[in-house]
């Protein structure tokens, strides 16, 4: 019997010891896609927040390009996908 759970034990610490990093699985954090959105266009963050749409984690950025124009980002933060709005 124990043995058996000394087995079972050793399976499951190899199992979490050979799986990814949740920042492997393509997690993004608010903070990441910030630094993402603040490199991509040059410009300067106005807000940012995390939103559940449809189910999924979205994240959505609103820059302040050098040109004064405000650009909308939104970020899968599963997947890492990029839409870009403009206004």
């Amino acid at each position: 019997m124990m043995r058996r759970q000394s087995r079972l034990l050793f399976a499951v610490l190899l199992g979490l010891l050979l799986s990814p990093p949740l920042s492997a699985r393509g997690d993004v954090s608010l903070d990441q896609a910030v630094e993402q959105a603040r490199e991509r266009t040059g410009g300067r963050v106005i807000s940012a927040e995390t939103r559940d749409k449809n189910g999924q984690r979205v994240h959505n950025i609103r820059i302040l390009t050098s040109d004064g124009k405000v650009r909308r980002l939104q970020i899968d933060a599963g997947s890492d996908h990029r839409s870009d709005k403009r206004r």
